[in-house]
């Protein structure tokens, strides 16, 4: 049997600076040996026109579905069946069947391996879906799958899934709920080390766990000697010792969610607690004196917010 993994674009042309596709190698670390599997990236590649295999599988995120839907279509009128997971999949699931054989809800892990199953005897299920969220212990990424492909030179590695927070344009907690779940942090420093990147992107949606558990990780980052970049939530700033640590472990760049400079609009977004513990001003400070890059990320459009909104941001931004 041969599985054929894609990737979808957004666009025709081709990119010069994607990043690996995580799922995949989780999904290959999955798949039983016996499976013949293969990847194709339209970010870095056409989609041959004669391709011979025995099921399409695509992740799909809401700004790639219309291209997935395209391509699972072209596939489906060959005869070869599709599978979709992802983000998009998951919220929508009816829409995505109007163009996929199943659709796999939520995580893979522990459904997957019935999907190829299923497969195998032509019995795909409409909907997969795990009855509870699987352990991430023993979780390794398979990035044999990537072999020959020509990925920018930032390898992606996951500690956790879910977030603690729950702001109300945010698909984490709407596809993760409250669970929270951190694979072991061996786990993490292993997969670094086969990854064999100097330049890490942590891909956690929100890397500060706890205080506890997100020291034990920094401190085991110290001795790999890497670079590594992060999305966190502005709380971390409230620990400066966590904050050099986090750059004493090879962080040199991190994604804080500023969202809104207005109080009404970060309450409407249900994310007010950025401002609870300390300004803006003072948190940027303790993230520069430490030596770390911030990228900036901004929401506009709540109630309160006008044409002004913009050019504060912007002041904001630039200062």
């Amino acid at each position: 049997m041969k599985i054929t993994f894609i990737r979808p674009n957004m666009y025709d042309d081709r990119s010069s600076d994607a990043m690996e596709p995580l799922c995949f190698a989780i999904l290959k670390s999955l798949t039983p040996s016996d499976i013949d599997v293969s990847l194709i990236d339209e970010r870095l590649e056409d989609i041959p026109p004669d391709l011979s295999t025995d099921l399409i599988a695509m992740t799909v995120e809401t700004y790639t579905a219309r291209r997935a839907y395209e391509i699972a279509d072209d596939f489906r009128r060959q005869g070869i069946p599709v599978v979709m997971g992802g983000y998009h999949p998951t919220f929508l699931p009816d829409e995505a069947l109007d163009h996929a054989d199943a659709v796999v809800k939520g995580d893979a892990e522990g459904v997957w391996e019935q999907v190829i199953e299923d497969a195998r005897e032509g019995a795909l299920s409409p909907v997969y879906e795990s009855a509870e969220f699987p352990s991430l212990e023993n979780c390794m990424p398979d990035r044999s799958i990537f072999a020959g492909k020509n990925y920018g030179p930032m390898g992606l590695v996951q500690f956790s899934r879910g977030c603690r927070f729950n702001c109300s344009f945010c698909s984490i907690r709407a596809f993760y709920g409250n669970n929270l779940r951190q694979r072991p942090v061996e786990d993490v420093v292993e997969d670094i080390r086969r990854s064999g990147r100097r330049h890490i992107f942590l891909v956690d949606d929100n890397l500060f766990v706890d205080v506890e558990t997100t020291r034990a990780l920094f401190e085991a980052l110290v001795p790999l000697n890497i670079s590594w970049s992060c999305q966190v939530s502005i709380d971390i700033a409230r620990d400066p010792d966590l904050v050099q640590l986090m750059r004493r472990s090879g962080c040199i760049s991190a994604l804080i969610g500023f969202e809104s400079l207005d109080i009404d609009s970060l309450r409407e977004l249900k994310k007010h607690w950025n401002t609870k513990w300390q300004s803006y001003d003072d948190a940027i400070r303790i993230f520069r004196n430490a030596g770390i890059m911030l990228y900036g990320t901004f929401v506009f459009g709540c109630d309160n917010d006008t044409v002004s909104s913009f050019d504060r941001s912007v002041e904001f931004a630039l200062r």
